[in-house]
């Protein structure tokens, strides 16, 4: 690495670790323990299992911390660190599959439609570039996950996927793309503010209670109206971290994609959420790919493209699950989220085809699907943001289970249409705004090298 690069590579690490010494206190131990325990992994590890050997590694480090934080902290949420060792996992473990890969020359995603970084990652990175790395602070404290090959490109300059340029590109000022988005998170965070205490969780958290008045009189469209309006106040946190986190990364030269068609610089590389996109899906692709977009990349990398294509979305659900830890709510919400996106596939595949006859059915199937969606994505999402098992439990109950009942019958649809793969078209979707798959585009050969 060129001297300017080392210095400020030191200058990350060390910055790193004094800087969540603050707000974790003895907790910040973690944040050097889980680097240190990989790094060791991938000098040490069979090459060809890297992959498999410290993704399961991590994850048993992140779950207990997880059993850790639900056993002694009752709060449905505190501020620990298992918010940044969420990410940090995330670092290490697609790092390891992209070297896993370069070693066995069997590039994952050669079939996708995301193009490959212009820095290679045929050896282990160096001490320094490693901790540098998965310390890297612009998206540690919530996302989202940057890439090794993308950190590569942020610390010694940008570059872009062009095959007819060999010269580096050189970045625009990120001024207008800082403003839009911190403007973005201020405007999610006055709606947080201002709609959270009217719409609270505590009101559904009631249900687990047969006779309060939510139990007693509230009709089951009255509560999924009250519900979808709570869970979009959660949401309102959310695009708050991910737009406040995107501009941070802007305005220190991440996140550069290059030039668009009409000249104007892109900075959508770390780009985490389409708000628009995500509110107005007209499907449940379309939601789950303008939704945490660069987890869904790490879960295609890590989870969709390893092993059978049989069982492909239920890995990728059973592991985004086990990510976020073990509260019910979870698991309850990635199980109804794995057979909506199933049934969505099997329904666009067999209904839509009667619906492009003429653009004024075209509209009405659009609409009817925008609702829907909406529908399903709260219905799936409510477990999500209780946790708990009764109050989820509960609240299906109201609704007598019956989008569970419809996504089932869905999949006996007749008919040979054939819908595309969900994490496929996602993957495909998410790539044209974020290039940030971590493919290994490394020379082929039969060991790796070391830094």
């Amino acid at each position: 690495m060129p001297g300017q690069t080392v210095s400020e590579t030191i200058e990350i690490c060390f910055d790193r670790i004094s800087t969540f010494r603050v707000p974790y206190y003895r907790q910040a131990i973690h944040i050097s323990v889980l680097p240190m325990m990989t790094y060791i992994l991938l000098r040490t590890t069979p090459q060809h299992l890297i992959g498999n050997i410290i993704l399961t590694a991590s994850m048993l480090y992140l779950s207990c911390l997880h059993l850790h934080r639900q056993i002694y902290h009752t709060a449905d949420y505190t501020l620990d660190i298992t918010g940044p060792l969420m990410v940090i996992t995330q670092r290490v473990t697609s790092l390891a599959y992209t070297l896993q890969d370069s070693v066995a020359n069997n590039e994952i995603n050669s079939n996708s439609e995301s193009k490959s970084s212009d820095v290679k990652v045929d050896k282990i990175p160096s001490p320094l570039e490693y901790f540098a790395f998965t310390l890297a602070f612009q998206t540690l404290m919530c996302g989202p996950v940057v890439f090794y090959t993308d950190y590569i490109n942020f610390i010694e300059g940008p570059r872009v996927n062009e095959p007819n340029e060999e010269k580096a590109i050189t970045m625009p000022s990120p001024r207008r793309a800082v403003i839009y988005k911190v403007a973005g998170s201020i405007a999610a965070a006055v709606l947080y503010l201002t709609l959270a205490k009217k719409y609270s969780l505590s009101v559904l958290e009631e249900l687990s209670d047969p006779t309060s008045e939510v139990s007693r009189t509230w009709s089951a469209l009255y509560l999924l109206w009250y519900a979808h309006l709570c869970v979009l106040v959660v949401r309102c946190k959310y695009y708050h971290a991910w737009l406040l986190s995107e501009a941070i990364c802007n305005n220190c030269g991440m996140g550069f994609n290059g030039y668009d068609k009409d000249g104007q610089p892109k900075w959508d590389k770390m780009s985490n959420i389409d708000v628009f996109g995500f509110e107005f899906a007209q499907n449940f692709r379309m939601g789950l790919a303008s939704w945490n977009k660069n987890t869904n990349a790490w879960l295609r990398s890590v989870a969709y493209e390893r092993g059978g294509a049989a069982w492909r979305t239920a890995r990728v659900y059973a592991l985004s699950a086990l990510w976020h830890g073990f509260h019910p709510g979870y698991y309850l919400t990635f199980f109804a989220g794995g057979i909506f996106t199933v049934a969505a596939r099997r329904v666009r595949a067999v209904v839509r085809p009667l619906f492009l006859g003429s653009r004024p059915i075209k509209m009405f199937y659009d609409l009817v699907t925008l609702v829907t969606t909406r529908v399903a994505m709260t219905y799936a999402t409510v477990p999500f943001v209780l946790l708990h098992l009764e109050p989820s439990l509960a609240f299906y109950g109201k609704l007598y289970y019956s989008l569970h009942f419809i996504a089932i019958g869905a999949l006996f649809l007749p008919g040979n249409g054939k819908g595309s793969s969900s994490m496929e078209s996602l993957s495909k979707t998410s790539t044209k705004t974020s290039e940030s798959m971590p493919v290994a585009n490394g020379e082929s050969s039969n060991k790796l090298k070391i830094s």
